[in-house]
């Protein structure tokens, strides 16, 4: 590896930043880049924001994954962080050309998060926040103990993700139900006042359910109406849930920011000229970031064809895409990029630029798993159209199954009764009892969730946690399975 100073890696930051800005077009604001240890950025990594709370879930993850750096069986190369300023951590040790693409891999990041629709809602001042969170949580810990301040986050933690993940995604309150007079209603006396009476009864229902409409923020649902809670309880929650908030958005964009990183960091590193030997050092480290992984969807390989689909399509367009797209072969590549790159999230991508080229250059295909073993699977299909629907299904859920609180005082009991409106699929029978323990402590109370069997929409099951850790699952009545209690 070569030797470099800190001026060496600004003179690489000027030229990225210019390239991309007066040729690719790119939005280059304020990225501040820390040249930094390998534990601090395998620290960073692990708690998810600089500077956040003391936890044994970080500290877990960050053994982990150092481990495996120590090892020599991985190595993060790129670290950023979606605030205003951008901060990005260089690792020191690294050599110039790695330092060099991740910069220019960096300014495409840049671009995403101050472009792009679905990360507007973004908190990018949340540093302040979560320094000031930090402090309080380990107030909270001297005070209450430490056990049962992490055991509290751990419970809060498990069901954060459950919370609406966009504006654009929110639902329209449900008015209460009026009868709408008809034309010949006074022929049909007896059964226009039937109806009147059946809705009369709806309104009634509904002005005493609650919550009103079904709520998908359990963390923030449970924090306002849960009444045996401290008050650093209710604090620790907001914590967490506005802390996921900051995160959730840019789930939801995670194959299309990186592979605006991918596109940037290869045009800009191909305009740099660099010498020979970092070239060929360039293209074996550009090869690894973009490499097929078996098993599973690179977001790095996956986002960067499809964004230079989006540029062939622009630029080179067959008769196939030109029926498809009224823009192929029309437009500027850059000009169209950085539309998608504003505009659209990973499904959204998916569902638009997921073609058979695609597929073929990421070797993609479904697969199925064995009906004898569950651990094994087979490829079911190399078509385009069935690994589209696969995938877009996917990343429009997050695979966050959609779970509501449906009745805060389910049997009269103050306990919490939630549904899970499934697509066919029923929830994991562990991951659901263990999850509706951790609500359950949170709650005070026991909790139910309405769910299907296994792949069988016919056949109704319900899952309860207690707070004092027992769960059980019960039949289609609400009736307890007393061979499942645990």
């Amino acid at each position: 590896m070569s030797s470099y100073t800190v001026a060496d890696l600004r003179e690489v930051e000027q030229r990225c930043q210019q390239i991309a800005a007066t040729e690719l077009g790119l939005h280059t604001q304020e990225i501040v880049f820390h040249l930094v240890a390998p534990e601090e950025v395998y620290f960073a990594a692990a708690n998810g924001l600089p500077a956040r709370y003391s936890s044994a879930r970080w500290g877990a993850q960050f053994e982990s994954e150092y481990g495996r750096y120590r090892a020599g069986q991985g190595r993060i190369y790129e670290l950023i962080f979606n605030t205003r300023p951008v901060h990005a951590y260089l690792m020191e040790g690294n050599s110039l050309v790695a330092q060099t693409l991740v910069i220019a891999h960096c300014l495409g990041h840049a671009h995403v998060f101050e472009e792009n629709r679905w990360l507007g809602g973004v908190d990018r001042q949340i540093m302040p926040r979560v320094l000031s969170a930090a402090d309080r949580i380990a107030e909270y810990m001297g005070a209450h103990g430490r056990d049962r301040v992490e055991d509290f986050l751990d419970a809060a933690h498990a069901i954060a993700v459950h919370q609406p993940q966009a504006q654009l995604l929110r639902r329209a309150p449900a008015g209460e139900p009026e009868y709408r007079p008809r034309r010949y209603d006074e022929l049909f006396e007896a059964e226009v006042a039937a109806e009147r009476e059946r809705l009369r009864e709806e309104r009634r229902q509904m002005r005493r359910r609650f919550p009103r409409e079904p709520a998908r923020d359990l963390l923030g649902f449970i924090e306002a109406n849960a009444r045996g809670l401290e008050d650093w309880q209710r604090d620790v929650m907001s914590i967490v849930r506005s802390e996921q908030g900051y995160f959730l958005p840019q789930m939801r964009t995670k194959i299309l920011n990186e592979g605006a990183a991918v596109i940037a960091h290869q045009e800009i590193c191909q305009r740099l000229f660099l010498a020979a030997g970092q070239y060929w050092e360039y293209e074996q480290l550009n090869a690894s970031v973009v490499a097929p992984r078996h098993g599973e969807v690179n977001p790095y390989s996956l986002g960067g064809e499809l964004i230079r689909e989006i540029m062939r399509i622009a630029a080179d367009a067959d008769d196939e895409d030109r029926e498809r797209w009224s823009w192929a072969g029309e437009v500027d590549p850059w000009l169209r990029v950085r539309e998608v790159l504003r505009d659209y999230d990973d499904a959204a991508l998916l569902r638009e630029f997921l073609t058979p080229r695609v597929c073929e250059r990421c070797r993609l295909y479904a697969f199925e798993r064995s009906a004898r073993d569950p651990r094994l699977i087979r490829v079911s299909s190399r078509e385009a159209d069935e690994i589209r629907e696969v995938l877009v299904r996917r990343h429009a859920s997050l695979q966050i199954p959609v779970i509501e609180v449906v009745d805060a005082d389910f049997r009269g009991r103050g306990e919490l009764l939630l549904a899970h409106r499934h697509d066919g699929v029923g929830l994991d029978s562990e991951y659901a009892r263990g999850t509706l323990v951790e609500i359950a402590t949170l709650w005070g109370k026991a909790c139910t969730v309405r769910t299907i069997a296994g792949a069988d929409p016919d056949r109704e099951v319900w899952f309860t946690g207690h707070p004092d850790g027992r769960s059980e699952l019960l039949d289609e009545h609400g009736s307890p399975d007393a061979n499942a209690a645990m």
